[in-house]
């Protein structure tokens, strides 16, 4: 499809878009904390929420892109879908299921991560399959009138996966991997947890897949805005070379109870984590140690990095000395060793490899007080827009100690703005932006509102290694 700039004050990198959701004369989201409008056909409002977009590459060069779809975050008629391109991203398939939620059942899907094994071009997508106690009521019904909700069972659920064959045309019956219980568990044998990031294969050969789990957010009378979650990395130890989907085996890192979680220690006074508690009438120690949506780097001294989003107003940094066994507790991520921390609010933050050993990090260049955000998780596009980029080198450190991982960022690039001069919500901004690299070209895939997927190709950035690091 060809680029188009509806909804964009400003898209200079415009390259293609994904997927657009019909014309509706204005957002898809009502006043209802961003649910579908209840005017739009059902038929169309299951295509309007369009977010956690991520792309791989089958072996015949196809692009493949899997994205979460449905009526809303949380709608019981979410599933998952994929399209693919053959002409470099350019135009795009309409969208396939994947795999989709049965309400009748309680049974919900909503982000699903695809991994493509090198070889035999198998694909993967792996996704928690989640209870939706409002399903059966929206089943029997067709509307979410006078649906209640069942807190700690809502939206718990185990991790599955379904894999491919024929690129992506067909899809397997779903396989369930059993997890041991973190502390972090609230029902016995399930989790209150979800995915964003394709797994990543490290240069010594692991394939890690992230995911985030939390608490039930519907237990006692906590804001959900004070959610906290922890980090997860599970290491899929044969899914390189075992065929028979019965046999994989996976590990779930770090060992013991506890995730990865943020500093909270030593940032106890933060003043983003400050305010956001304030806001919300709640304590540093319910939310603070709070670190989600990790994406992992090999660094150049074969430590490995991961990178996720915090409520210390930057993203957080964590990094593991042992191939994954271990992760020290998250830093705040600043422009330089002993710099400033990079102003990032609680959104989604990944940090990709360049092919010439650079890191990119996608990031929306505030801490929660710019564009007149109350905090850290405030909506209306106030920490959400715009959508920038920075790149970092590494600083040679042979004993590892240099703070930062020893990143230098360079000046940040502005990528998109999403035009929110009028009505906006909690969704409006752009979210969910995933680097990648083909072929010497970068490109950005991210989601415009909630609503629709654009791709941009980042040029005239890539070739420049640039030294000018922002003062901030």
């Amino acid at each position: 499809m060809e680029p188009s700039l509806d909804g964009m004050r400003q898209r200079p990198y415009a390259y293609s878009d994904v997927f657009r959701h019909p014309p509706l004369g204005g957002s898809a989201w009502g006043s209802s904390g961003g649910h579908i409008r209840e005017d739009i056909d059902p038929a169309v409002a299951r295509v309007c929420k369009n977010e956690s977009n991520c792309t791989v590459f089958l072996r015949d060069g196809t692009w493949l892109t899997t994205w979460g779809q449905g009526s809303h975050e949380g709608h019981p008629d979410q599933r998952i879908v994929c399209a693919t391109s053959c002409d470099t991203g350019r135009t795009w398939s309409q969208p396939i299921t994947v795999q989709e939620s049965n309400p009748a059942r309680s049974e919900n899907v909503a982000y699903g991560v695809p991994f493509v094994v090198p070889e035999t071009g198998r694909v993967y997508v792996f996704y928690f399959l989640t209870v939706n106690t409002e399903g059966p009521h929206y089943a029997a019904t067709g509307s979410l009138k006078g649906a209640k909700r069942a807190h700690p069972l809502h939206q718990s659920g185990t991790l599955h996966f379904v894999y491919s064959d024929d690129g992506a045309q067909t899809w397997s019956r779903r396989y369930p991997i059993n997890l041991p219980p973190r502390a972090v568990n609230v029902q016995p044998g399930a989790w209150h947890a979800w995915v964003n990031h394709p797994p990543v294969q490290m240069p010594t050969g692991e394939v890690l897949l992230t995911f985030s789990a939390t608490r039930s957010t519907g237990i006692g009378a906590t804001p959900w805005q004070l959610g906290a979650a922890e980090a997860n990395v599970l290491r899929c130890d044969n899914l390189c070379t075992e065929d028979d989907p019965a046999a994989l085996q996976f590990t779930l890192l770090p060992e013991g109870a506890h995730g990865i979680r943020t500093n909270l220690r030593d940032h106890w006074d933060n003043p983003a984590l400050q305010r956001h508690v304030e806001f919300w009438k709640g304590e540093p120690d319910d939310t603070g140690w709070s670190l989600q949506e990790l994406t992992l780097v090999a660094l150049a001294d074969g430590r490995w990095l991961g990178v996720g989003r915090t409520y210390l107003g930057s993203p957080g940094y964590t990094i593991s000395e042992d191939r994954g066994t271990s992760w020290s507790r998250a830093e705040p991520l600043c422009w330089r060793p002993g710099g400033e921390p990079i102003p990032h609010p609680m959104t989604m933050c990944p940090i990709a490899p360049t092919s010439d050993g650079r890191i990119v990090l996608l990031f929306t260049n505030n801490d929660g007080s710019a564009r007149g955000a109350q905090h850290v998780w405030d909506g209306d596009g106030r920490t959400r827009n715009p959508q920038w980029m920075a790149v970092a080198r590494q600083v040679e450190d042979p004993s590892g100690k240099v703070a930062n991982a020893g990143l230098v960022f360079d000046a940040p690039v502005l990528l998109a703005e999403v035009d929110d001069s009028g009505e906006t919500n909690l969704k409006t901004g752009i979210s969910m932006p995933q680097f990648f690299e083909r072929e010497n070209r970068w490109f950005v895939c991210y989601n415009i509102d909630k609503e629709h997927l654009l791709l941009d190709e980042v040029s005239g950035v890539a070739g420049s290694p640039g030294s000018c690091v922002p003062s901030v």
